[in-house]
Formats: structure tokens, sequence, C-alpha cells
């Protein structure tokens, strides 16, 4: 099949320079069928997204090359107009990726643009002998070294690493937050998480999703870990699954309980900071806060410091707050921690998730023996996703992240041998920007209230 490939690709090539200008529509047509073709029986390792745009790319840099080449007086391609099929030629290039040049993939640039160069200096001069091309300067050779030189190594980069497409997917969020974002991320993944030894960690809501799916990891990995939940019926059973998990009833906006939790704690490696509800209507906790506020901001907030009032967090241990990628929409409101009128779980949500990335910098000030970074898991299915928000979760059937890889940066950041910034926002193992729009910047003003509110109340 690859020599009968390559006959047909060199086969074409001859026809399209010795008889392309005469029949331009024709081998237009017959190069986008190879191409079209082309995909369909070698199924190269690429998107049929990521094939278009390659496929794209390679017309358009060639329009332009040769384009330039006229405008610049080095050729005279003897037509009124730009001759079709010099550019069929770029449609047809393309079936040579995914196989034919899969062992220059790894190939490095200097390599690469060395190759395009000869390579397409001997197919132009080659070319002009049996078409009607007129070279009128023979800087025209050097031009398309030159373009060619460029060209090569660049479509490599783009059509085998994802260069500018990997940019345009994530640009979209859809194809970031979802399971195919995972995937194509995971490809960037350098090592594996390794944690301490029987270190001892503490998560938060986890009886259920990503929480549940964290415990297990690090459970199969000799970690000892106590989850918490208010579902006692599940955090018990998770409990009999493995002697080194232990369950711990309690509810997060409950903030009496918390020291005499911590009390029963052994000192700690690991804190997950995970749970989070979306109660269908406002409500309060004792102190008078909104529940989602109380349970994910202030009541997370009071346990890490009594954890450390207590010395129950070790030098050097790792705090991971879970957050959501719906706060990149939300603008901090600080008038709904108390009253809400127009309340909406999911705006309520998406509000505490952005207070606990706003004040990323505060924590690192007052938690500066350890590293206290955020992480958002992307889109992934989990209970609280399916029951919080079911239209979301059935348009997005078979596109959400699994809970273990909704799971994994949190695991990255526990177990990571690599610097990572205390402070930080990170996303698929990598620091990330906290916000994408103006609009969802905190003035200095609005987050010293939000800090003053928060140490008013929780001590």
């Amino acid at each position: 099949m690859t020599l009968l490939k390559i006959i047909v690709l060199q086969g074409f090539w001859y026809l399209a320079v010795a008889f392309g200008y005469q029949y331009q529509l024709s081998i237009l047509i017959a190069a986008v069928i190879i191409s079209v073709v082309n995909y369909i029986i070698y199924r190269p390792s690429v998107t049929k997204g990521h094939y278009f745009f390659s496929l794209c790319f390679f017309v358009l840099y060639g329009f332009a090359q040769e384009s330039l080449f006229e405008i610049l007086g080095l050729v005279n391609y003897s037509q009124e107009n730009f001759p079709l099929w010099l550019t069929s030629l770029y449609f047809v290039f393309i079936a040579y990726y995914g196989d034919l040049f899969n062992y220059l993939s790894k190939r490095g640039v200097p390599l690469l643009s060395l190759i395009g160069a000869l390579g397409g200096i001997t197919s132009y001069y080659g070319g002009v002998k049996i078409s009607p091309i007129e070279v009128l300067s023979p800087l025209y050779y050097l031009a398309v070294g030159i373009g060619w030189g460029i060209f090569f190594p660049l479509s490599i980069k783009l059509f085998y690493e994802g260069f500018m497409w990997n940019k345009i997917l994530d640009a979209s969020l859809y194809y970031s937050f979802d399971k195919s974002g995972f995937i194509r991320h995971s490809k960037e993944f350098e090592e594996d998480y390794l944690f301490i030894p029987d270190a001892k960690a503490l998560i938060t809501g986890g009886t259920s999703g990503i929480g549940q799916a964290a415990s297990h990891e690090l459970v199969r990995q000799g970690v000892k870990v106590v989850i918490t939940g208010r579902n006692v019926e599940k955090g018990e059973a998770a409990a009999r699954e493995d002697d080194k998990l232990s369950f711990v009833s309690w509810d997060m906006a409950n903030w009496k309980e918390i020291p005499k939790i911590v009390e029963s704690l052994e000192p700690l490696d690991y804190i997950v900071l995970n749970a989070g509800g979306m109660p269908s209507s406002f409500q309060r906790n004792e102190q008078g806060i909104e529940m989602q506020f109380a349970s994910q901001l202030f009541g997370h907030y009071y346990l890490i410091k009594e954890l450390q009032k207590k010395n129950k967090l070790k030098d050097e241990s790792r705090i991971v707050w879970v957050t959501s990628g719906g706060m990149y929409l939300a603008n901090l409101d600080l008038k709904t921690i108390f009253e809400n009128e127009k309340y909406d779980k999911v705006k309520a949500y998406a509000n505490v998730k952005r207070a606990q990335v706003t004040l990323l910098p505060f924590f690192k000030d007052d938690f500066p023996k350890q590293t206290i970074t955020a992480m958002h898991p992307g889109w992934a299915e989990t209970p609280g996703v399916s029951s919080a928000i079911p239209e979301f979760d059935k348009k997005m059937k078979g596109r959400l992240r699994t809970p273990l890889q909704g799971a994994d940066t949190i695991l990255w950041l526990l177990g990571t041998k690599k610097a990572i910034v205390s402070g930080s926002l990170y996303f698929d193992r990598k620091k990330v920007k906290t916000h994408f729009f103006w609009f969802t910047k905190a003035s200095e003003k609005k987050m010293k209230r939000l800090v003053e509110e928060l140490k008013s109340k929780v001590f």
C-alpha cells in the first residue's frame, strides 16, 4: 500500500506539472479527492479537524509563497491568473504526512530545514523543465530554498505536534475542558506523580466524583487518606474497601465541628479542599453565610487555619483548592455572601470558585511553610454535575472527562517533584491564567474586604 501510494503521488505530481496549466480545474478537483481519500484509507493519527486545518495551512502558505515569487519578479507563470495547478500540489502534499514522513517527525529543525530547502529546490528545478513556468532570476531557486526551508519544519510541527492547532482548540475552551482536551494535553505529560511513603492526606468531599477518584489513587499508592462528606452511607462504604482509608461525617458549613475533627487527625502531608455542593435555594449557615460560601470558602479556610494552629500541617505539605472553570465568567460579588434575592445555584457556585482563586495570593502569604495552589478539573462526569446541572450533563454526554481524569492535576500537584508555584492556578498540569476577561478582575479594595470578612467570620 505504501509503495502504491508513492507511485500515485509522484504520478500526480508529474501530471499536474506537465499538463496542469491545460486542465487546471480537473487537476485541482483530483487533488482535493486525493487528500480526502488519503485520510479515509490511511487514517493518519490526527482528528479530522486537525487534518483539515493542516490542509488549509499548506494551501494558504503555498498560495502566499508562489504569489510572492511572482510579485518579486523572480518567475513568470505564463498564466493570466494564479495557476491553480500549483495550488493542487499543496493539497496533495499533505498525503505524505501521517505515514511517509513519520520518521522525520522527531528530527530537529535544522535538519528539517535542510531537507525542505534541498527537496524544494530539486522539485522546483525539475518542475520548471516540464512546465510553462519561466524563471526570470537565478534568485528564484534561492527563494524556493528559503521558502521550503521555513515551510517544511513548520508543517511537521503543525501536523505532528499540533502547533497552532492546539492553541486554537484551547482558545475554544470547549475542546480544552472536555475529554478530548485532556487526551490531547496528556500527550505532553512528562512524569507520573509519586507520593511520600506512608504519607497522610485529607480530602473533603471525598465520597464521590473527583474527590473519590483522588482518594482511591492515593490509597493505591500507599497514602493513608481521610475523606469527609455528608453522605454517611457512601463514606462508610468507601472506608470498608481499604484499611488505609477512613471516613469522617461532616458538613463543611458546620464550623462547630472543625476543632474536634482537626484534633482527631494526624499531621498531614496533603490536603485537598474539594467539597462543593449546589443547594437549589438560598440558605445560610449558623453564622449567616450563604451555604456555598460557608462550606467551600469560609469552611475550608477555617479548616486549614485550624490545622495550622494545631500543628497538624507539616512543613512542605501541599494544599490544593479544587475550583471550577466556571469561575472564568464570574465577577466576584461579595453582596451575595449574605443576601441574594435572585439566587442561582450555578452563578453562586461560579462566584465562590472565583473567590477561591482571587484569594490565592493571600493564601500563599498566610501559609508560608506550605505550598498552596488551586486547580480546575475541566468538565468531568460526576454525580455532582449530573444532579446540579442535568441539562449540561446530558448535552455533554460522551465528552465529559472521567473523575480520574478530572482528578489528575490534583494528584500531580500533590506528588510532582517539579517546582510548582505556590499561590497559582493550574489546569492539566500547567500553570494557567486566573482571568480570561478584564471584567472578572477584582479590585484591591474588594480583595481586602473579602479577606476581612473571611478573618472576622472564621475567628
